[in-house]
């Protein structure tokens, strides 16, 4: 058996593990050049220590299998360039991703060390002729959601030369938190009554009070200021009359800083 080793050899040759390379032979990645019939060893040629090497550093870059064997499989320079560059690509997503979720974990350690207080009072509200754009978006494409429905919204208003009369709102009409396929409702408080276009419906937002707090900072530590106001509605004898929203004081519109951002957490209540 000229140029064939072992497994246990190959094994250190090519710094795969044994039970690895046996792995690799049951999913047809690596498979032995010559298995032994009598005692099932498994023998493979030096030849294959170049592929066994390949397996070894895409593996340790968490490239999966399967686009392993594509790789191994690919005669073309270029369509394997294309996998790699593919892999680099999630590979960058994931970075970011833990990354966001650093920056977040140092934000909740901060907080911990200094929890907010919210301050939760109630306010009578009129009854408000408004434009909106409702429909629904999982949570992870709200912002584009956002973008899109308040393009519309402003270009309605430009071309009927209504002015706003407040401050954009985002209702929330689920009657529980979602991530995928959300119910939100774009709203901009006008000066007077418009007529529909397109997705963008006239309206009112009904009157009546409310129960609402500031949160001051980044979206993503939101959650609290609605805790905040939920607990007080039921500790004061209140009971919920609508679903809530989130009205911006300070918006990304207005500054890049996300510790500058000013958004009111308004919630119905009888």
């Amino acid at each position: 058996m000229q140029n064939l080793v072992p497994i246990g050899r190959f094994s250190k040759i090519c710094r795969l593990t044994i039970p690895a390379l046996r792995l690799y032979d049951e999913l047809d990645l690596l498979r032995p050049a010559i298995v032994d019939p009598d005692s099932g060893y498994r023998y493979y040629s030096l030849a294959q220590a170049s592929d066994a090497e390949r397996i070894r550093r895409l593996r340790e870059i968490e490239m999966p299998l399967d686009e392993i064997r594509a790789v191994l499989a690919a005669g073309d320079p270029i369509a394997v360039r294309d996998r790699l560059e593919a892999h680099r690509l999630r590979l960058q997503e994931r970075a970011e991703q833990c990354r966001q979720a650093l920056a977040s974990l140092d934000r909740i350690i901060e907080q911990e060390a200094r929890p907010v207080e919210y301050e939760v009072k109630v306010r009578e509200t009129v009854t408000q002729p408004i434009v909106s754009v409702r429909g629904r978006t999982p949570m992870a494409e709200a912002q584009g959601f956002f973008q899109r429905a308040f393009g519309e919204i402003f270009g309605l208003m430009g071309e009927l030369g209504i002015r706003p009369a407040g401050m954009p709102v985002t209702i929330y009409h689920d009657q529980e938190f979602r991530i995928e396929d959300v119910d939100m409702e774009i709203v901009v408080p006008i000066s007077e009554p418009a007529e529909d276009r397109g997705r963008v419906k006239a309206g009112t937002l009904p009157g009546g009070p409310v129960a609402f707090t500031l949160h001051q900072g980044r979206f993503d530590g939101i959650g609290a200021a609605y805790t905040a106001v939920a607990e007080w509605i039921q500790t004061h004898g209140h009971e919920m009359a609508g679903p809530p929203r989130e009205c911006y004081l300070v918006s990304p519109a207005e500054t890049q800083n996300p510790a500058e951002y000013r958004t009111e957490i308004i919630w119905p209540i009888k």
